[in-house]
């Protein structure tokens, strides 16, 4: 598994839980904030919040840091303000204390999905697939979070990269009752399904994947597999043939995506 997603992941998710949490410009204060955001920040943080994560967007780093800071002073039990903190950090290099931030946000606001679902990322890129999954569960339990598909994917994925296929799917089937058409989750329980050998199984996800469109060069490498496996040998050569006409310098890399902060 990468181990290096959460320096690379776009803040954009993280920018829109903070959009609308300051009360209006006549005051400092917050008001009650939005659904399942368990403290509500002042204007004043969210907008150092924001320009901290545009500033993390753009890979200014050292500007990112001063402006989370202040956001930080002025809304010291903001979860938001942790996790944003948590990902400049990991940027940075400094896991131990990105760690010691998500650790810190969850704690703030234990019940809010965004949240569990960024730490859940950081707790499975360093190894730790079992505290992950709890987090996750956690994660998909907030009724407010719109983006549960996103925890289900990094659940089913850390499962499945810990060798733990049948929770893996588990997670990734009520991922798809949530998100019946999200490419990513069809692509990864095709993928589940060719490793577990049902290939019959995989063939089914994929071609709901490929109804999708905009197929990869790993998802036309998968389907040659999946059909090899099936013992189709003529769409085998068809999808090796695309592969090969599409993207002549591919190289396989057998991963079908990367966890979703």
């Amino acid at each position: 598994m990468p181990r290096n997603v959460l320096r690379h992941c776009l803040v954009a998710g993280v920018l829109a839980i903070t959009v609308g949490c300051a009360g209006t410009p006549a005051s400092n204060n917050a008001s009650t904030g939005s659904p399942g955001s368990q403290a509500a920040m002042t204007s004043k943080g969210v907008a150092n919040l924001n320009l901290a994560q545009n500033y993390l967007a753009a890979n200014k780093l050292e500007y990112a840091l001063d402006r989370a800071n202040r956001a930080l002073r002025s809304d010291p039990n903001s979860a938001d303000v942790q996790v944003v903190l948590g990902l400049i950090r990991e940027r940075l290099g400094d896991s131990a204390r990105a760690g010691e931030h998500f650790e810190r946000a969850g704690k703030l606001d234990p019940e809010s999905g965004h949240v569990l679902n960024v730490y859940g990322v950081w707790l499975c890129e360093k190894g730790q697939a079992a505290e992950a999954d709890a987090v996750f569960a956690r994660a998909v339990k907030d009724p407010f979070y719109k983006a549960r598909d996103q925890a289900f994917f990094n659940a089913g994925k850390c499962a499945m990269d810990a060798g733990r296929l049948e929770a893996a799917e588990a997670h990734l089937r009520q991922g798809i009752e949530v998100a019946p058409d999200d490419p990513r989750l069809l692509a990864l329980m095709a993928e589940l399904q060719f490793r577990a050998g049902n290939y019959m199984s995989a063939r089914a996800f994929y071609q709901r994947r490929e109804s999708q469109g905009a197929l990869t060069a790993d998802l036309l490498y998968l389907a040659a597999r999946i059909e090899q496996g099936a013992g189709d040998t003529v769409a085998a050569r068809r999808y090796r043939q695309r592969l090969q006409d599409q993207f002549p310098d591919f190289t396989p890399s057998d991963n079908q995506g990367s966890l979703q902060p």
